[in-house]
């Protein structure tokens, strides 16, 4: 039988997916409720659960395009942000039917995870039975992103600050400035994830470059303290008690070149180890050698996959 996740036991999913993922993409049942129906893109007319006589025997999660909250989205492109089965028969029932759905809807193409609140940037290359089951639906793999973890104990920056540039958490008279900032800078995705997040955190969990008032360079960091993880933070079960994460971060193009992103970056991770995190996370990135200089090593992988849906049925 399949049901909506209308009333779901967040806890006994999550449980599921454990027992199916590798250990170090557990999650917890809230986490999977801020991640799938708490998302205001969540497709619930393409997610289910698959259960038989009370037990769980698959769940997927498809959220919509998220062009309908930032610039940049394509809004035919659709996004399976998890699927977990018991045996491959059940989760090809699922994907059939959510293939089947989408593509009556007008979408042209699936891709996994990258979605808005997602888990995933891209199919994890150490969860080999699922790349295979993507594989065997029809996806295909594009390019590769990391996730990248270091202890913040002795965490100490060795990156000089040039001159006028000041570092420090923002507060709330910050937040006019930092949204000029997005607006100048980064339009799309990073501002809506980011001033989401302040609405939900307050302004300490953004630490900012500034010139006098002006904003020219943010970082978005987490700790074991936050309500909504977001982004590599969603691994906090992973990461352990005292967890942090950061990213996005970015600075002003007129910025760029001059010791300023070091800068910022060593400046955020040093307010990560005053704030008592252990192990941090910076995710979804190709700029491996940029974060090792600060200690950071790659401990997980992902290759984007995606599959073209075909035209709608007649």
């Amino acid at each position: 039988m399949k049901r909506s996740f209308l009333d779901a036991d967040f806890n006994r999913l999550a449980d599921f997916w454990n027992g199916c993922a590798p250990d170090n993409y557990r999650i917890d049942g809230e986490q999977l409720r801020l991640n799938t129906v708490d998302s205001p893109v969540f497709d619930w007319g393409a997610s289910c659960i698959l259960e038989a006589d009370g037990e769980i025997l698959g769940f997927v999660s498809v959220k919509k395009s998220a062009s309908s909250l930032y610039n940049g989205p394509d809004k035919d492109v659709a996004h399976l942000s998890m699927i977990a089965y018991c045996e491959s028969l059940y989760g090809v029932d699922l994907m059939t039917e959510v293939k089947s759905l989408l593509t009556n809807r007008g979408y042209t193409r699936l891709q996994f995870g990258q979605d808005s609140r997602h888990f995933f940037p891209g199919c994890p290359t150490d969860f080999p039975a699922l790349t295979s089951f993507l594989t065997v639906e029809g996806f295909t793999k594009g390019g590769e992103a990391v996730d990248l973890e270091s202890q913040m104990g002795s965490y100490k920056c060795h990156c000089p600050m040039p001159e006028g540039d000041e570092f420090r958490v923002m507060n709330a008279k910050d937040i006019p400035a930092l949204t000029e900032f997005f607006d100048r800078e980064f339009p799309g995705r990073w501002k809506y994830d980011t001033l989401k997040k302040v609405e939900i955190e307050g302004p300490s969990c953004v630490f900012g470059l500034f010139h006098g008032s002006r904003v020219d360079g943010f970082a978005l960091i987490q700790n074991a303290d936050n309500k909504a993880p977001i982004g590599g933070a969603v691994w906090h079960v992973d990461l352990g008690e005292n967890w942090g994460a950061l990213g996005p971060i970015g600075i002003a193009r007129d910025m760029r070149g001059k010791g300023s992103g070091n800068a910022l970056l060593g400046a955020a991770l040093e307010e990560q180890r005053d704030r008592g995190v252990d192990r941090c996370i910076i995710d979804w990135t190709g700029l491996a050698d940029f974060y090792g200089k600060h200690g950071f090593e790659i401990t997980r992988r992902y290759h984007a996959m995606s599959l073209g849906l075909e035209g709608p049925s007649l």
